[in-house]
């Protein structure tokens, strides 16, 4: 997005009287303080009116905002065409849309000036999975006989990819839970213990997860 445009503001906007997004508020704060609740304050009425609220604010926007030049919506919905017409057609601005794969509509993509599929939720785990098990083989590869640990696979993984550390540790928790890892503390004196990794390369096959094989 950086080689595109000149970010100024970013706006969320959700429902966040449900967990699983309240637990995201922290998250998105890293990135922008202008977070929209769109929750409904009655407590009799279930709707949810984000997207009426979304689409109030970039109308308005337009209106009030003539500096702007881009807009860029984070949605797949086709919903948000006659938006995205309105603001090419009507007020000249460049419109680009990020939407996630097999949730993008046509409409809503042929309609934007430009349009950009992300990765569904479930390639950017397998992606995180691969990633961790491929640091794990390389450095059994190049030390072999030592106990792969956890600082040093979140390098390898670093040097093979730029990613968030916070979603490395994630995806080891979740494999974790999922039993396909183990964590135990290794080292002779409490202070020099470090997490080391421990791979169930079977369960993995047979799950489908990760073949070494294939590696």
């Amino acid at each position: 997005m950086k080689k595109r445009v000149n970010l100024t503001e970013a706006i969320f906007f959700a429902d966040f009287s449900h967990q699983s997004l309240a637990d995201e508020i922290r998250r998105i704060r890293l990135f922008s303080n202008k977070i929209v609740d769109t929750r409904s304050t009655s407590g009799n009425v279930k709707k949810d009116f984000t997207d009426f609220i979304i689409l109030d604010h970039i109308y308005q926007k337009a209106l009030s905002s003539d500096d702007i030049d881009v807009f860029i919506l984070l949605t797949g919905d086709g919903h948000f065409s006659s938006v995205v017409s309105f603001l090419k057609n009507i007020y000249s601005k460049e419109v680009g849309i990020y939407g996630v794969t097999n949730s993008f509509s046509r409409q809503l993509r042929e309609t934007a000036s430009w349009s950009i599929e992300l990765p569904f939720a479930d390639e950017i785990t397998d992606r995180y999975n691969k990633l961790v098990f491929d640091s794990i083989i390389e450095y059994e590869k190049k030390a072999p006989g030592q106990v792969a640990t956890l600082t040093k696979i979140t390098e390898i993984a670093n040097s093979k990819q730029n990613v968030s550390n916070n979603e490395l540790n994630n995806t080891i928790n979740k494999l974790t839970e999922s039993g396909y890892l183990t964590l135990r503390r290794i080292g002779m004196k409490m202070k020099n213990q470090e997490n080391a990794l421990f791979v169930d390369w079977n369960k993995l096959e047979k799950d489908e997860i990760y073949s070494k094989g294939k590696a």
